[in-house]
């Protein structure tokens, strides 16, 4: 796993027995756990005063944070994690409660990171309506069958939309070709990675 030279830094300075004592070591990392988990609306943490000062626990705090959430991203196992924290010369009670606490909580993360940004609206469902127009008012022929298709959407945050049109046989048959299409060209791409 990638990291940056100021997190690697952090997460050096968190795994270091002699550096950080243990106490402070399970405080910063239930710290993470449980913002990860809920939305905390305190960020304090008040590290032991003769182990690290308060600006260095935050970076640490904030770089074990940012392992975890690049962990889940990546979809990353735990063997990748283990060796990146060996890497960073954690000794192995300290790798084991990490990942205790990374597994307590990856599906949150991972639904929350779902949840985040923008995205276009995918449609959820479909209603349709055949019509026919046999004659108008002024005495014209009709123009055959036409459908009326409302497409519900939904976007992010959960917001509903709906998309209405009305299309003729042809119209409607050569939708419902393309559409076949790429969702070939879709399953064929997520086969093939």
């Amino acid at each position: 796993m990638d990291l940056s030279l100021s997190i690697s830094s952090a997460l050096r300075l968190l795994g270091d027995a002699s550096k950080t004592q243990h106490v402070t070591f399970q405080e910063v990392l239930h710290k993470v756990a449980q913002d990860l988990k809920f939305e905390s609306k305190s960020n304090t943490i008040t590290p032991e005063a003769h182990v690290i000062d308060g600006g260095v626990v935050t970076h640490c705090h904030a770089a074990l944070s940012t392992l975890f959430v690049e962990s889940v991203r990546g979809g990353h196992n735990t063997s990748v994690l283990t060796s990146t924290l060996e890497d960073l010369n954690w000794p192995p009670e300290r790798i084991t409660e990490a990942l205790r606490e990374l597994e307590s909580c990856r599906h949150l993360i991972h639904s929350r990171l779902a949840s985040l940004g923008t995205y276009p609206p995918h449609i959820v469902d479909v209603d349709w309506k055949l019509y026919y127009q046999v004659r108008s008012s002024a005495g014209q022929e009709g123009g055959g069958a036409m459908y009326l298709v409302t497409l519900h959407t939904e976007e992010s945050e959960g917001k509903r939309g709906k998309v209405t049109f009305s299309c003729s046989l042809a119209q409607l048959t050569h939708l419902v070709t393309r559409l076949r299409q790429a969702t070939r060209c879709i399953q064929k791409y997520a086969n093939s990675s």
